[in-house]
């Protein structure tokens, strides 16, 4: 089963070293000096579009919606302070104009699948008064939205598909193991999920966009590859794994020290970004719409095991010119880019 994705807070990086990792597996060196933004340092470099991401407000305990420039300005909040609702699971209209989400807002305990404008206003749903969903996908034809939900199976994940008015629902992918946070492909030809035995590790797999022709992409080896992002270009998908790390050998299961690795459309050429430090993890990629950088969450653990803190850093596509966004509040977590300038 997928990590729980309850991570925070934040208030300073103290370490993260990021690795450039050629195509024949060579390691280079370290890349040290000071981070983008302190002294020393080149100014935040930044790049287009705008990125959406959620973090927990301290004060209700839900979590809430935000958007920020890549450069940390123009930092939005867009739910209410005293709003006790959980919004989540958040993905970008084609055009980034709106966002869908998922969230309790209806006054009970389901997650339910809602539209609102890139600026808070104009909420309306899409599925309510069902089942519990999550991870929404907005199509690039801007007519549909993907999602997991265990509509069909009250034991187990499944994706669906659904109209953005909320008519046409039906299931995609549903087999015995968890399929989870699916993607569309920037052609709307198929999508990327990951899917797994709980306890028996996770992979990323690809369907055609109406649920046929399904094909593993990772190795099935027992590890973690999970947070499937395509590039805007869709030759590339980004993810979460933690292949790297030795198995266990004892009778505790080791913290997952995810990193980011990027293989190729159909799962060759598979190489790994980042090399976080001990108790560190890095999580959920994001794709800048110019293809050339990487966001993701860097949480570091070495004071709290069970949530450690959390912030979210960009980098570019072959791991250098490493940055934390400044500015952001604490706990910053689960980046999505806007697909458009």
């Amino acid at each position: 089963m997928h990590q729980s994705r309850t991570r925070w807070p934040y208030t300073r990086i103290i370490f993260l070293c990021v690795l450039t990792l050629s195509a024949c597996g060579n390691t280079p060196p370290d890349i040290t000096g000071p981070t983008p933004g302190e002294p020393g340092a080149e100014a935040i470099p930044g790049g287009p579009g705008r990125i959406a991401y959620l973090k927990q407000n301290l004060q209700t305990g839900s979590f809430h919606l935000h958007i920020v420039d890549p450069d940390g300005k123009n930092p939005f909040n867009l739910n209410p302070i005293d709003d006790l609702a959980t919004y989540s699971g958040q993905s970008w209209s084609p055009d980034g104009t709106q966002l869908a989400f998922i969230s309790n807002r209806s006054g009970n305990a389901i997650q339910n699948i809602f539209l609102m404008n890139a600026d808070g206003s104009n909420i309306r749903s899409v599925v309510e008064n069902s089942t519990n969903e999550f991870a929404s996908s907005w199509s690039p034809d801007g007519q549909k939205i993907l999602f997991q939900t265990t509509r069909s199976d009250s034991t187990a994940q499944d994706i669906y598909v659904v109209n953005i008015d909320g008519s046409g629902e039906k299931v995609l992918i549903n087999t015995d193991m968890e399929e989870q946070l699916p993607v569309w492909s920037p052609d709307g030809t198929q999508f990327a999920y990951q899917a797994g035995h709980r306890g028996r590790g996770i992979d990323i797999y690809v369907a055609n966009a109406d649920g046929t022709g399904a094909m593993r992409l990772t190795d099935g080896n027992g590890t973690l590859h999970a947070s499937p992002a395509w590039s805007p270009d869709g030759t590339q998908i980004a993810f979460e794994s933690n292949r790297h790390q030795p198995p266990s050998t004892g009778t505790r299961t080791p913290l997952a020290q995810y990193e980011i690795y990027v293989m190729n459309r159909d799962g060759s050429n598979m190489r790994r970004l980042t090399s976080s430090q001990a108790l560190e993890a890095v999580r959920n990629p994001t794709w800048s719409p110019d293809g050339k950088q990487i966001a993701f969450e860097f949480h570091n653990y070495a004071t709290e095991l069970i949530s450690g803190f959390s912030t979210i850093m960009v980098m570019n596509v072959d791991g250098s010119n490493l940055y934390s966004i400044p500015n952001l509040p604490i706990g910053a977590r689960f980046p999505r880019w806007s697909p458009v300038p």
